[in-house]
């Protein structure tokens, strides 16, 4: 792909995002707007000591991720502190965060790995993208295991059909979640990784490079499945923090909240959409919170709600952009890096 295409593809790719982002918040800040959200969860009483909580409980749960990255770049040996993982980390928390231009913050942390030790790229790689996937399905582990306790009588909800198509969307995620318990075992199996297939499918298209990417991280951490199961636990510990700080907003903003086992069941499902432009995680919140809502509850309290989680991570965003402003030339550095990656 030559230069002038490239960086077509990127503008494009840019513009998209920025379009999609723009779209899904005007339209639920008019949806707010227009039913009184704000004015009437503005008006209520304030009960600060918990939107402290969920400030605090949130940056442990972000310090908690930058730590088991550094955990499993340790585990290959690479030479690493935490130091640099905490930099990086808080970096790329920001990227991912405020999805700047189309490079994401794990690309942010490879680029980085990857300059310090060239003859190990692919291995710096693959943290990457085991501490994503690692990540993810941490996620559905932890709304399928809250969705077995999940009940919400539909009688004491605005809408029974929304919250009858809430728990199909839950018995979906049990679903996929076992099936990538499935997939991931037979993947560990020995010599899984090594089938001639694998040599043909990286050379596809588009989805070759991301392949390659996963094989390479199978083999290497094939071998390391008590650190895995380690990480796995440790990632359900953190996912279950950020919900219940976004349980501490909730009631912290005089919300008609539900329970918190309600909260470890929809919060994981939409920060599975944080993956998506901008908005995307205030859209699937602001829906689920209208399924399990109680009937005299605010029209659009999922949207201010998760409005101001939002607020909480930027304002933890704020020691990447501390960061950003010390190191602006690497950080320039290893944008294009990443970019030309």
């Amino acid at each position: 792909m030559n230069p002038s295409t490239r960086t077509l593809r990127k503008v494009v790719l840019l513009a998209l995002k920025v379009a999609i982002s723009v779209s899904i918040l005007s339209y639920l800040f008019y949806q707010a707007w227009h039913d009184d959200s704000f004015s009437i969860l503005y008006q209520r009483t304030k009960q600060w000591p918990l939107l402290a909580a969920a400030l605090v409980v949130a940056l442990t749960a972000v310090t908690f991720t930058i730590v088991r990255w550094y955990v499993l770049v340790r585990a290959l040996e690479i030479p690493f502190t935490l130091r640099d993982a905490f930099r990086l980390g808080f970096l790329g928390f920001l990227f991912s965060l405020l999805a700047l231009g189309v490079v994401g913050g794990d690309a942010i942390k490879a680029a980085f790995l990857a300059r310090s030790l060239k003859a190990r790229r692919t291995e710096a790689v693959a943290t990457v993208v085991v501490d994503r996937l690692m990540g993810l399905y941490a996620l559905l582990l932890l709304a399928s295991a809250a969705f077995a306790f999940f009940y919400v009588d539909p009688a004491l909800v605005k809408d029974a059909g929304e919250l009858a198509i809430l728990e199909r969307v839950c018995r979906v995620t049990v679903a996929l979640t076992l099936a990538g318990g499935v997939a991931l075992g037979i993947m560990l199996l020995p010599g899984f990784s090594t089938f001639p297939i694998w040599e043909w499918l990286t050379h596809l298209p588009w989805a070759g490079p991301v392949i390659a990417h996963l094989v390479e991280a199978l083999r290497m951490y094939r071998r390391r499945v008590g650190l895995l199961s380690a990480m796995l636990l440790w990632s359900i510990v953190t996912h279950t923090m950020f919900a219940l700080s976004v349980y501490f907003v909730a009631h912290g903003l005089g919300s008609d909240a539900p329970a918190l086992g309600a909260h470890l069941v929809v919060v994981p499902i939409s920060l599975v959409a944080s993956a998506l432009p901008l908005g995307a995680f205030e859209y699937i919140l602001d829906v689920m919170y209208h399924a399990i809502s109680p009937a005299g509850a605010v029209e659009r309290q999922g949207f201010v709600i998760a409005l101001a989680f939002r607020l909480i991570m930027l304002a933890i965003a704020t020691v990447g952009i501390a960061y950003w402003l010390i190191g602006r030339r690497e950080v320039r550095e290893l944008v294009q890096e990443a970019r030309e990656e």
